[in-house]
């Protein structure tokens, strides 16, 4: 975390020692991208060194993009210190969790569903086997009795 924003925080959190009210313009403020409460917005500026440059110089808006920038990493390192997340990353978390889990809903039936199509066309080996041996058992009645009716035909030629 910078300097500044723990300077910026220790002030604002003496303020709001002071007062509930400070909270609420925090929010307010942090929303409005750092504007609208000009009490916050002047602690602001002083503490990143805004308060020392012309606010018609280019440098000026670029300094404020940076600072609101910084802040706002910095302040969520410190929400992160009591296991705290924004509210728009939960709620981007929110919506990737239920999009992964309407994708995992339709990858389960697809698995289900060739499951049971993969169980339809799956041949059990013993019963492939005991066929097999049955197709040996019906060639080799069918070779004795053709041997047998060859053995006949001889017979009844020889007088």
């Amino acid at each position: 975390m910078d300097r500044q924003f723990l300077e910026f925080w220790g002030n604002f959190l003496i303020s709001a020692a002071r007062g509930q009210k400070n909270l609420e313009a925090m929010a307010q403020w942090i929303h409005q991208g750092f504007k609208g409460v000009e009490e916050l917005t002047a602690m602001f500026q002083k503490f990143y060194g805004l308060d020392r440059l012309d606010k018609d110089s280019p440098d000026y808006v670029k300094m404020w993009k940076k600072a609101g920038e910084d802040f706002q990493e910095s302040f969520k390192d410190y929400l992160s210190l009591f296991d705290l997340v924004p509210r728009q990353e939960y709620l981007s978390l929110i919506e990737k969790y239920e999009a992964v889990k309407a994708k995992v809903a339709t990858q389960e039936e697809t698995i289900r569903h060739l499951r049971m199509l993969l169980g339809e066309k799956v041949f059990d080996p013993g019963e492939v086997v005991k066929g097999f041996q049955d197709l040996m058992q019906k060639q080799r009645d069918q070779f004795q009795q053709l041997m047998a009716s060859i053995g006949q035909s001889f017979q009844t030629s020889d007088p």
